[in-house]
């Protein structure tokens, strides 16, 4: 897996320290020259000279003291005379002291520096919210190393395919689909699963949620399924302000914190069933709208997260929704998902799906009567949905487990 973290901007701030800035400013006016560089912070030489004089002349300030054994400006045999009156102090001495005095002028000016940063700092605390619960999670992804995850290898890549296309060959159009995307991705040495954002729909029942379950199961992924029917304000997807009493972090870059994987599968059912919502502010918000801009390549490899203030790549991520029917899809959102008709399987391939679930559960007999079964709703117009068929099956293995009764 690689790691991911470099495309996770801005997650801790870091404050301001106090010996780094002295360390910095003292490079840049050793670089730059002493005199030149107090000189730009307005310290002449007439003040330096001053200050030496009055080092020399009166009991040295401590923190004069302080530099030049920091330093080791002076022999060991003249370190006993640091903090006493000088009168008749030699050049190497005064030289000394002239040092430690321009290098205090510099600590002067990277304290003026840090004041000012931990000024910013801390309002920048404040933008980012400073909630308990928002900095454990920026601390969980800074911490994680978010990485890529899939398919290691071509190969484990075909064979992840060939098992998808097993599972729901009424779906081939998909598979090929997902197979050709991914194998361009992993040519170009992008060895992670990220599929483009893509729509399956088809009548209830027809094995669209069950395929995307299928895929993430079969490349390893974290998945975390969405019902847009039942949370269909954009903050499900999106976070909300760190500041409302309920609010959190979107559920995708929830997955991410708790996972340490950058590239989940995103499932959305029942997309075409979001409606939108009125926020107390008077805003209309939705969860298409909101997904927008995590599909849009341009703006979710930059996205700023509202709960956590901070921006984030969330581009890697694959984006599986599910519809019922096109109408209520929002033409924005079927622009940029790649759109797929899923019709319902057909007898062969639900007898051929029926005999794999049954395997080792239920006689060839009572499979046969199931497959006839099912045969004569689809002829009468009944079809039943994948989730039925998987009942009646686990029903008929629930029976033949009973003890007969005499």
């Amino acid at each position: 897996m690689t790691h991911y973290l470099k495309d996770f901007t801005e997650l801790l701030l870091k404050g301001p320290d106090l010996d780094d800035l002295k360390a910095e400013l003292l490079r840049m006016a050793e670089t730059q020259g002493m005199t030149d560089f107090l000189w730009s912070r307005a310290v002449s030489k007439e003040m330096v000279e001053q200050r030496v004089e009055e080092e020399l002349n009166s009991i040295m300030t401590a923190n004069v003291a302080s530099i030049i054994e920091e330093r080791g400006l002076l022999d060991p045999d003249q370190m006993d005379f640091l903090g006493f009156v000088h009168e008749d102090p030699n050049d190497a001495f005064i030289a000394a002291v002239r040092d430690a005095v321009q290098v205090s002028f510099v600590y002067d000016a990277a304290q003026y520096v840090f004041k000012d940063q931990a000024r910013q700092y801390e309002r920048a605390q404040k933008k980012n919210g400073q909630r308990e619960e928002v900095q454990r999670l920026v601390a969980s992804l800074a911490t994680s190393h978010p990485a890529l995850a899939g398919p290691s290898t071509m190969h484990a890549l075909d064979e992840m395919i060939a098992a998808l296309h097993a599972s729901a060959p009424w779906m081939s159009d998909v598979s090929t689909w997902a197979y050709k995307a991914l194998r361009a991705r992993y040519s170009a040495g992008n060895m992670w699963l990220n599929l483009p954002p893509v729509i399956l729909i088809g009548p209830p029942g027809s094995g669209k949620s069950t395929y995307a379950r299928k895929l993430a199961a079969l490349s390893g992924l974290p998945v975390r399924t969405l019902d847009a029917a039942a949370s269909n304000a954009s903050f499900t997807v999106a976070g909300s302000d760190p500041t409302w009493s309920k609010a959190q972090a979107g559920i995708p870059l929830q997955e991410i914190a708790k996972t340490g994987i950058a590239n989940p599968i995103m499932i959305v059912d029942e997309i075409e069933k979001a409606g939108t919502m009125t926020a107390s502010g008077g805003s209309r918000v939705s969860l298409p709208e909101a997904l927008l801009g995590l599909l849009e390549p341009s703006s979710s490899t930059s996205w700023e997260c509202p709960y956590t203030r901070r921006t984030y790549n969330m581009g890697q991520i694959s984006w599986i929704m599910t519809a019922n029917e096109r109408e209520g899809i929002p033409a924005p959102l079927l622009d940029r998902c790649r759109v797929f008709q899923i019709g319902y399987p057909g007898i062969k391939d639900l007898a051929d799906l029926i005999r794999k679930q049954s395997a080792g559960r239920l006689y060839d007999e009572v499979v046969d009567c199931l497959i006839t079964r099912v045969a004569i709703a689809i002829t009468n117009g009944q079809s039943p949905s994948l989730r039925r068929i998987q009942q009646l099956i686990d029903e008929a293995a629930a029976a033949a487990q009973e003890p007969v009764l005499h």
